[in-house]
């Protein structure tokens, strides 16, 4: 038996692979704080205290867009929902970080963000620096 695998898009792929999928579920693997300083339009929080219901009750011919802060994690996610039968699953290289950063490059990308996301400093000698 073959193991389906899933796609890891770069952020300008992503942007076509929304396009070609404007139905489809966008799960952001990041922490609350982070989801509601910014995120896809559309997209619900993925954690896990909620994959369950939705590896469940989606339609498995649904195409599933996972992204986290570094694209990391959202590919253990994106493993998952292979797992269970997904068809067509795709993660984000670079998650978030590297989404945010192809926008202020390319804008037009369907982000909510209503506030600025909360930085974090490397270590505090250099957050005078940045």
């Amino acid at each position: 038996m073959t193991r389906s695998t899933f796609q890891r898009l770069t952020p300008a792929q992503a942007t076509s692979w929304l396009v070609a999928h404007p139905n489809a579920l966008l799960l952001d693997a990041r922490d609350a704080a982070h989801h509601a300083a910014g995120h896809l339009e559309g997209s619900i929080r993925l954690d896990g205290h909620n994959h369950e219901p939705l590896l469940m009750r989606e339609s498995k011919t649904r195409p599933v867009l996972i992204y986290c802060y570094h694209g990391n994690a959202s590919q253990t996610w994106a493993g998952m929902f292979t797992d269970f039968g997904y068809a067509n699953v795709a993660d984000i290289v670079g998650g978030w970080t590297a989404m945010a950063l192809f926008d202020q490059q390319q804008p037009g990308l369907p982000m909510d963000s209503a506030t600025p996301a909360p930085r974090r400093a490397i270590a505090p000698a250099l957050a005078d620096g940045f």
